[in-house]
């Protein structure tokens, strides 16, 4: 099964810097780790601690997800602290997992809508205790992951329409449901 993306991200307006960041990081046998970053605050203080989680991420995408997100906490001690959501795909075995801190949106689309949970905390200050979430996907099966500066309205008010290419649906979703005073981040993630 082959995994695609796409991905957008936007600072608040004024701003020309963002606070977010996101990883899409294909890597051994097939997998994919994907997550969407959210430095606490805005400008370079919030970057950077968006920056040091992607490193973490970047040099341990084979940890357990709450280990991985573990390390990231400790790698954010002493910066601003950040919210994050981690979803791992196994293409060859059709496994989704997921665990999300602070208020990072998730939704999957698949025969009905999921919505993963995140735990309140922060990364890097006040880590809760994590829940990993693991399930079979299918073949058609969208992810999405957005930074609160995406409105939750999108997922009521529009439905994606999954025939269109995940880059597409990343961009229309910003367009649409970015918040103007704050960082934007949204990434969608499909099975095919």
């Amino acid at each position: 099964m082959k995994l695609s993306w796409g991905a957008a991200l936007r600072p608040k307006a004024g701003q020309h810097i963002s606070g977010d960041a996101y990883l899409v990081l294909p890597y051994a046998d097939n997998q994919l780790l994907a997550a969407v970053i959210d430095g606490l605050g805005g400008g370079e203080a919030a970057a950077e601690a968006a920056r040091r989680a992607v490193a973490i991420l970047e040099r341990y995408p084979e940890l357990e997800l709450t280990e991985l997100m573990r390390q990231a906490d400790r790698a954010l001690v002493g910066s601003r602290g950040a919210v994050m959501a981690l979803l791992r795909l196994n293409a060859d075995q059709h496994t989704a997992e997921f665990v999300g801190v602070g208020n990072i949106g998730a939704q999957v689309y698949s025969d009905l809508l999921i919505k993963p949970i995140s735990k309140n905390g922060i990364v890097g200050y006040r880590l809760p205790q994590l829940l990993r979430l693991s399930y079979t996907y299918n073949s058609g099966d969208t992810f999405v992951l957005y930074s609160d500066g995406i409105s939750s309205r999108f997922a009521t008010e529009m439905p994606p329409d999954l025939h269109q290419s995940p880059q597409h649906i990343a961009d229309e979703i910003l367009h649409r449901f970015g918040k103007d005073n704050d960082d934007a981040t949204v990434v969608v993630v499909r099975s095919e």
